[in-house]
């Protein structure tokens, strides 16, 4: 790797740890905010602390989500890591999104027991910040794997199609 790629290399995962590091800040202090406070109101937006979230289990089933959700995370970090060429910098900036999110979830039930969810907007369930940030991340990449593999099966599509032009004109 020559040393121009490596410094955009450090550059991007300089970026990438801000942003990561950012969003597990403002997520947790959110958070310790709500948990201070018996309700905050903006417009239709309550803040308000979920005290039956999703996240709550007994301990058992609380150390295999736990457990699970780093496997995830080691997964999404070996992705943003790796030098894979089909792994675009737009991509693992958007993955840095849910890496950040589920690190912050993971906080959350190793910390408390359960993940604080605040944000209630009617007819949603509620959810916080770290949420957001999850699903920002994986519709991004959906969403860009979805356009990767549709350029590849039209690639696919149009390589056939000269094979077969070419054998009809050599016959």
């Amino acid at each position: 790797m020559k040393k121009e790629e490596k410094k955009k290399l450090k550059k991007l995962y300089i970026i990438i740890a801000i942003i990561i590091f950012s969003i597990i800040f403002i997520d947790q202090l959110t958070k310790i905010i709500v948990l201070n406070y018996e309700e905050i109101n903006i417009g239709n937006v309550v803040l308000k602390a979920n005290p039956i979230s999703a996240g709550m289990y007994d301990e058992t089933s609380r150390g295999v989500t736990i457990l699970t959700n780093l496997v995830i995370v080691f997964i999404i970090f070996g992705i943003i890591k790796s030098d894979n060429q089909f792994v675009s910098k737009k991509t693992k900036i958007l993955l840095s999104f849910a890496l950040a999110g589920g690190i912050s979830n993971i906080i959350d039930r190793i910390c408390r027991g359960s993940v604080v969810e605040f944000i209630n907007i009617s007819p949603l369930p509620a959810f916080n910040i770290a949420d957001v940030c999850i699903l920002i991340g994986w519709i991004s990449f959906v969403a860009i794997f979805a356009a990767f593999s549709s350029k590849e099966l039209q690639k696919k599509k149009e390589s056939k199609e000269d094979v077969s032009k070419e054998r009809t004109r050599n016959k």
